[in-house]
């Protein structure tokens, strides 16, 4: 090799070299730079498997190309030329470096950078035109060749070392779209007088593809999941930091990796990009428990935030019935955690001690609930396409406003009883007992059409126990809000008959009985608020006015900035 392999004697020869035309240097420099680079771990790291082809992108020096196809090593190489070097042309440019790959098998080298390549392993390519788009069709049909296709095990690479930078970027963007391995080699010493690289202080292994390092796709895909309000699985790609025993995954484990493995491991993200993540992984938290109707879990995790969330970002209901609303969370089992939520549902709506504590006494939280369900069903239809469940859900958020009329009815003395003999009272003449037991029955009663007879004043509803109840004098009737409706059949019962086949057998329903629906429950919920929560209740509507339109998440934009995720590149803001 020419002399003691050491880093003066090897600078000395390597300034030898450059003042003559005639010497060798893959017989006086290669595999002495080689073994010199090879005591630093981090200088020669490769890739992380077997490489079969190996793409290399030509410039006018061919020694860091020979470098990297000793580290790398590769069955096959693909040489990818300009039109011409200096003069010469392209494809004898070409050749002359394949002369010199393939001399590198005998060449004096430590046997661990020694290439084995034959005559046939080679594949040359001259350019018409130098341009990135060029690079990247002459890179598709080269490695889209069945010779050039990995075994099992083994990876293509793309080398970006050589060439000018719009062939180098030509081979960047195919390899970036082709998810191979990218490397490069650098060099950390210079000498000042011939401004060239002392190739014993090269650093030869990937560079991250940034699709891979910074999870692009992933993170197009965390914007589509949210914005269609699949928060869980877009909270599963942004995935977790390393850990006590973990690598990380998703897109936090790979901001907490480093592009190339240097001593002082630098991050690609500062630590508090990392908090901005988190905090948007539990924002879609939030969201996925506000979204499932777990307003008190809810309210939990927007009370944590540090800074507070604005407003405009918090759905109104989580505000509302967060705290008023069951929560199993701390329940160990499934049985426990129904039986803690049926006492607590039942409480709040019979009302805990008494009625004047039930959900149907509370105004701004019936508004919200009832504001926040029309929404979500409107969701499942536009955004989810799952009519089934839209349809039961509106038929049910009807059946529910008719029992929040008769209700608040009751609460409001509005209602008159009768007994077996014929009697009439009023609630407000019954004993406190028998008053939390009637409207026990009547909260708990079930039947559309029964409750929607004794809203329009056609006939009584009777409540075990208790006798007969109907509207009194000075209470609203029901409005016919379903009146020319779509499903407005069967003497106004089609609707509710659609639904209890549906649930009792395999009814199918298309789309537009799914938006039908919905014309029908935004229909009911604008009758409930004007003609009986107005009525008993007035300036409700008023007062939550701005608010109980924050019935939905916010834009991906507004959720970007008030996670201040400006690392992301302005299309995917």
């Amino acid at each position: 090799m020419g002399g003691k392999c050491d880093v003066d004697n090897l600078k000395k020869r390597t300034r030898d070299y450059w003042k003559s035309v005639d010497n060798n240097y893959i017989e006086q420099l290669l595999g002495c730079e080689l073994k010199i680079a090879a005591q630093e771990p981090d200088r020669l790291r490769g890739v992380d498997r077997p490489v079969h082809t190996l793409a290399l992108t030509v410039g006018e020096s061919f020694e860091p190309l020979l470098q990297v196809v000793c580290v790398l090593k590769p069955k096959r190489v693909v040489l990818v030329l300009n039109t011409s070097y200096s003069g010469t042309p392209g494809i004898d440019h070409g050749t002359l470096l394949k002369q010199y790959m393939l001399s590198l098998k005998q060449a004096p080298l430590p046997e661990q950078f020694r290439p084995d390549l034959a005559d046939n392993s080679f594949d040359l390519i001259e350019l018409p035109k130098d341009t990135p788009t060029h690079v990247f069709r002459a890179l598709r049909e080269a490695l889209q060749k069945p010779e050039a296709q990995p075994p099992a095990g083994f990876t293509n690479v793309v080398d970006i070392t050589g060439a000018k930078k719009s062939m180098v970027v030509g081979a960047f963007l195919y390899a970036a779209h082709s998810g191979l391995p990218i490397t490069y080699v650098d060099f950390d010493e210079y000498d000042r007088d011939w401004r060239r690289p002392y190739g014993f202080t090269c650093r030869i292994g990937a560079i991250a593809n940034p699709y891979a390092a910074f999870h692009l796709r992933d993170w197009e895909q965390v914007r589509r999941l949210y914005e269609s309000y699949s928060f869980r699985n877009a909270r599963v790609l942004l995935g977790s930091e390393p850990g006590s025993g973990s690598q990380g995954n998703g897109i936090l484990g790979a901001m907490s990796q480093t592009l190339d493995a240097t001593a002082n491991r630098e991050l690609l993200f500062e630590p508090r990009d990392l908090e901005k993540v988190q905090r948007l992984a539990e924002l879609l938290r939030m969201y996925e428990e506000w979204e499932n109707g777990n307003y008190a879990v809810a309210k939990q995790m927007r009370d944590r935030f540090d800074p507070p969330l604005p407003d405009d970002v918090a759905p109104w209901s989580i505000d509302v019935l967060g705290p008023i609303w069951p929560n199993v969370s701390a329940a160990t089992t499934a049985t426990a955690a129904a039986q803690q939520l049926l006492d607590e549902h039942l409480k709040l709506k019979h009302g805990e001690p008494d009625p004047t504590h039930s959900l149907f006494a509370r105004p701004k939280p019936l508004l919200a609930y009832v504001s926040d369900e029309q929404a979500k069903i409107e969701r499942l239809i536009m955004k989810n396409e799952d009519y089934r469940s839209a349809y039961l859900r509106a038929a049910a958020l009807d059946e529910f406003l008719l029992k929040a009329r008769l209700c608040i009815a009751w609460l409001k003395d509005s209602l008159v009883l009768k007994d077996n003999s014929g009697s009439t009272s009023k609630v407000s003449n019954l004993s406190n007992a028998d008053q939390i037991k009637g409207f026990k029955l009547l909260a708990d009663h079930s039947g559309a059409g029964a409750m929607r007879e004794v809203l329009l004043r056609s006939r009584p509803l009777r409540l075990g126990g208790i006798g007969e109840i109907e509207i009194a004098s000075g209470c609203p009737s029901l409005n016919k809000y379903w009146d020319g409706k779509a499903l407005d059949f069967l003497h106004n019962q089609g609707f509710t008959k659609l639904r209890g086949e549906a649930i009792h057998t395999h009814l199918y329903l298309p789309r537009s009985v799914a938006e039908a629906a919905l014309e029908w429950v935004k229909a009911a919920v604008d009758e409930f608020i004007q003609n009986w929560l107005e009525h008993f209740y007035p300036g409700t509507v008023a007062v939550a006015t701005g608010k109980k339109e924050r019935v939905a998440a916010p834009s991906w934009s507004r959720l970007v900035e008030v996670c201040d995720l400006t690392f992301l590149p302005p299309g995917l803001r």
